[in-house]
């Protein structure tokens, strides 16, 4: 044998563990990396990318054990966000076109109404683009600007729902003064509504799969595309880096099981403009939708009639989900999956921890993936071997088919 081999069967034996016999239908597990305690603690670690290619869908086959062989209780952490809002519907006052200039509409909120942050508008247009501006006033005559310059869209043609909502400064104000400043024609505002949105940022990690420009997108659109094989991380959205000094375009986001049949997950716009010559930018780089799981992305970037944008890059990104477990003195630990039988475990862990516990884990870390040589398959043996199954039965139906062909053949006994 040679060295090279000698070196090679040398790292297939160090990645592989075998399981204790009450653990035989997890094919693969991972040592867990953390420092000793002295006392309990609660502690986390990320669940890596290519442990979802290994897994069943949702995770549902994680088992965390001792060193002892025993199951250890656990959850999943998911630091989703949440925005929190209660709208309600205000009187438009005062509309009017300033031809050349901005069609202008005054918003009520009503007296001693609670705070605000975001107003809402309706209108009939089904395919626009707009700039527009917001002041706030306590008495419908001194105002001051909430907000200079925010764009608002719509392209009902390329199933683009886009964005009506202008988000400023919390405010008391019982006024706001909507001016959108298209001067070329009227811009039918029908109706309005506000909120006091409170936002809560998700936590977000790139799983290393930057998508490539599509060379076979309309001229009209930029378009890039990626093959996640695999891995199917739940992804939740598209961040963008680009070095044009000012734009705005929409965007669409789809997924494929097949790279055939691509559905919408989601919908967005990109922007970078300046709302002064010398002031800082606006941006927003990033779209966000609820979590889709697929082979393959596609993000469309809707240039319409302006030229592609130029170097551009894209990166999906997915929500960490955290493995969260009390950590014992002098115990260690390793994760096992990939069991295509069992459920999701329930755990009372979940109940029993205080949310404020969570914001201070110790770290752990998942070691490299180790195959178990010891695996059983826990599925039904005829489930493993269709094929025998199938050779059976059609054996069986063939034996069937020659006795009653000798049945029918055989002559009848003579009349008595």
């Amino acid at each position: 044998m040679s060295w090279a081999t000698l070196v090679a069967w040398g790292l297939a034996l160090l990645t592989t563990a075998t399981l204790p016999p009450a653990w035989k239908n997890w094919q693969y597990s991972r040592a867990v990396e953390v420092e000793p305690t002295a006392r309990p603690r609660l502690v986390g670690a990320v669940i890596p990318p290519e442990v979802y290619a290994r897994a069943r869908v949702g995770l549902a086959d994680l088992r965390l054990i001792d060193d002892r062989s025993n199951e250890v209780p656990y959850l999943l952490r998911i630091r989703q966000g949440r925005a929190s809002r209660a709208w309600r519907e205000v009187r438009i006052q005062d509309t009017g076109f300033y031809p050349g200039r901005y069609t202008q509409a005054v918003v009520d909120v009503g007296a001693k109404q609670p705070l605000h942050n975001s107003l809402q508008v309706e209108t009939s247009e089904k395919n626009f683009f707009a700039w527009v501006e917001l002041a706030a006033s306590e008495d419908s005559q001194d105002w001051r600007i909430a907000r200079e310059r925010a764009p608002i869209y719509r392209f009902e043609e390329n199933g683009l729902p886009g964005n009506q909502k202008i988000s400023y400064p919390v405010t008391h104000a019982r006024y706001l003064r909507l001016r959108i400043l298209e001067g070329s024609r009227p811009f039918e505002v029908k109706t309005a509504r506000v909120a006091h949105e409170v936002v809560e940022e998700p936590e977000r990690a790139p799983f290393g799969s930057s998508l490539v420009a599509d060379a076979a997108a309309p001229a009209e659109q930029g378009r890039w595309v990626t093959d996640l094989g695999a891995v199917a991380v739940p992804v939740s959205e598209v961040r963008f880096e680009v070095e044009q000094r000012e734009f705005h375009r929409p965007v669409q986001v789809s997924v494929s099981q097949d790279g055939q049949t691509w559905e919408l997950a989601g919908t967005g716009e990109i922007y970078r403009y300046s709302v002064a010559p010398a002031g800082p930018s606006q941006e927003s780089l990033r779209v966000t939708f609820s979590e889709r799981s697929g082979r393959y992305w596609r993000v469309t970037v809707f240039n319409r009639n302006d030229a592609p944008l130029a170097t551009v890059r894209l990166e999906l990104y997915a929500t960490p989900r955290r493995l969260v477990w009390r950590q014992e003195p002098g115990v260690t630990y390793r994760l096992l999956y990939g069991n295509s039988r069992v459920k999701p475990p329930e755990y009372e862990l979940a109940r029993l921890t205080d949310a404020k516990a969570l914001e201070s884990l110790a770290v752990a870390r998942l070691a490299a993936e180790e195959f178990n040589p010891g695996y059983v398959d826990p599925q039904p043996w005829t489930e493993r071997h269709p094929v025998v199954l199938w050779v059976a039965l059609g054996l069986a139906v063939a034996v069937l088919t020659v006795l009653s062909l000798q049945a029918l053949r055989k002559p009848n006994p003579p009349a008595a």
